[in-house]
């Protein structure tokens, strides 16, 4: 299991080393789904280069790069915190608690400056559940003990070519 803040320090979640291990992260675009999205990965200069190309035809409208499936504990996490740099398009960080697809995820959706690095801190706190992309006023709470998945996406209807450079994905 991934226990957050074991040391007091900060737990990476993504960045260029990870990438380069059996613990990578994976593309998943809206062809799941039917949609005509592409994405891809490279790493470079220590960097993770998330790009592609957002469609809106046949129900489409998203590209996405994911955690491994497994066991995290982000409960003695105050939020997330993400080092990127854009094309000034929203993006989103999304975590989901089940092993499986059933369309529901807690997501949080950030501004980013086209071609400056910033840093965003977003606390659990500002995460939504969200079903297909719609959200959905639960009340339900982030059941920080059992993440199974953490994302990063672009979508919100931005239809065409995107590219982010990420440093970094952590807790804090």
């Amino acid at each position: 299991m991934f226990t957050s803040q074991q040391s007091g320090r900060n737990d990476v979640l993504l960045n260029a080393s990870i990438m380069k291990t059996e613990n990578r992260w994976r593309i998943v675009n809206d062809g799941v789904m039917g949609g005509l999205s592409s994405s891809k990965t490279i790493v470079q200069d220590d960097k993770i280069i998330f790009s592609g190309d957002v469609s809106l035809e046949n129900n489409g409208g998203f590209a996405s790069l994911r955690s491994p499936v497994k066991e995290y504990d982000f409960s003695k996490s105050t939020g997330v915190e993400i080092r990127i740099k854009t094309d000034g398009k929203r993006y989103s960080i999304s975590m989901k608690e089940t092993n499986y697809f059933t369309g529901l995820f807690y997501t949080s959706t950030f501004e980013t400056k086209k071609d400056e690095w910033i840093t965003v801190k977003i606390p659990f706190d500002n995460f939504k559940l969200y079903y297909f992309g719609r959200e959905v006023n639960s009340g339900k709470i982030i059941p920080l003990n059992n993440i199974k998945e953490v994302s990063l996406l672009i979508g919100d209807k931005q239809k065409g070519k995107f590219n982010a450079e990420i440093e970094y994905l952590r807790l804090y």
